[in-house]
């Protein structure tokens, strides 16, 4: 089968860059293997859903909060995980965004919530196996690894 001839499921997802007095807002989720994995508040859209709904719509269930004047700042596009079981073609876009709110996650699969100051984000994150994990993989953090370095890029090919 050749490159073109493959048909690859799409994964859609938006995140949100909130920051507060120089800290990012990061969600602590347990993963399978028990281990802790900091994301971005934000996930998956539904079928049908813009990638701007499901951003305010999955920061309410992982935060609480309510964001509003959703920014985009950058989409990672391209080819995920080839090779493996969870080969996909994502479309991953990030916003900036004014919130409200207290911080009470309603979503089960996070366990915590934290500001992390822009200089220690890049220590939380884990590069780790195992490799198929898409939120385990370094392209994912690109551009946020650039966006607290203060040099983000509209665009991300993976």
């Amino acid at each position: 089968m050749s490159h073109l001839s493959r048909t690859l499921p799409v994964k859609r997802a938006a995140h949100v860059y909130l920051v507060q007095d120089g800290k990012l807002l990061l969600v602590e989720e347990r993963m399978d293997d028990g281990s802790i994995f900091y994301g971005l508040p934000g996930g998956k859209a539904w079928p049908g859903e813009t990638l701007g709904d499901a951003a305010v719509r999955q920061v309410l269930v992982e935060t609480g909060l309510t964001v509003t004047d959703l920014v985009f700042l950058s989409l990672l596009e391209g080819e995920l995980l080839t090779g493996t079981r969870n080969e996909c073609y994502a479309n991953f876009g990030r916003f900036t965004a004014t919130f409200s709110g207290e911080l009470n996650p309603t979503d089960p699969e996070v366990v915590g919530i934290r500001w992390v100051p822009f200089e220690e984000v890049e220590m939380l994150v884990r590069y780790g196996p195992p490799p198929e994990i898409e939120e385990r993989n370094p392209l994912i953090w690109v551009p946020t690894r650039d966006f607290v370095k203060g040099q983000p890029r509209a665009y991300y090919p993976i």
